[in-house]
């Protein structure tokens, strides 16, 4: 038996409305600390994107196994990186600017804590028994406003101008959660990626000291 679990294996979730800018922090996040990116928009159901497509806002029965898909390709992911050699040398690692512990970074809206929980590993009967992924967020934090300017400036994509305030409204705070890294997006690109990256490595500090 390998001793995969005993690396802490990490999913980084990076998540916000749509136009917060999530999938783009999330990739420099994901490039800074040498681990994979996946965006949660391509791990839809293609009923799903037919919904939003059409301007209809998903549901919580929509939803649900999207969210399923991302925390299982979580665990691929972090298999697959601990696999390749990630975390099996911790310290090193951390010396090196990394985290120590296999992991990867998904972008996906995560509005409401429920979904959280369930990206978290939580079912309606308690935790996953395994394997033991963590879960942490960094929470891409705009006011409606500049969000709203953000999305009337996209073009091509699924998430319609008129859906932002049905995401606002569903939007629950996350701050207040444990493992929740506050970044304002309001900054430049660049200050944005480099306070994703060290408030993501100061809560992995604070779990390794806490040795979760």
């Amino acid at each position: 038996m390998d001793d995969y679990a005993s690396t802490k294996p990490l999913l980084i979730v990076v998540m916000g409305p749509a136009s917060c800018g999530k999938s783009t922090i999330g990739a420099n996040l994901a490039r800074d600390l040498g681990i994979a990116f996946i965006d949660g928009d391509a791990l839809h159901p293609p009923a799903n994107v037919a919904k939003m497509s059409a301007g209809n806002p998903l549901n919580d029965a929509d939803r649900l196994p999207w969210l399923q898909i991302i925390r299982a390709t979580g665990i691929h992911e972090c298999r697959a990186a601990w696999e390749k050699g990630d975390g099996r040398v911790p310290d090193q690692e951390r010396a090196e600017g990394k985290l120590g512990r296999p992991a990867c970074v998904i972008a996906c809206s995560a509005l409401k804590k429920s979904y959280r929980d369930i990206l978290r590993g939580h079912t309606e009967t308690g935790p996953e028994d395994k394997p033991v992924m963590k879960t942490i967020f960094v929470y891409c934090n705009g006011s409606p406003e500049l969000l709203a300017e953000r999305i009337a400036a996209r073009q091509g994509h699924f998430m319609k101008p008129q859906m932002l305030a049905s995401q606002l409204a569903t939007l629950e705070d996350p701050t207040a959660e444990p493992g929740v890294v506050d970044v304002d997006i309001s900054a430049t690109p660049e200050e944005v990626s480099s306070r994703a990256l060290s408030g993501t490595r100061k809560v992995v500090a604070d779990m390794d000291s806490r040795g979760e």
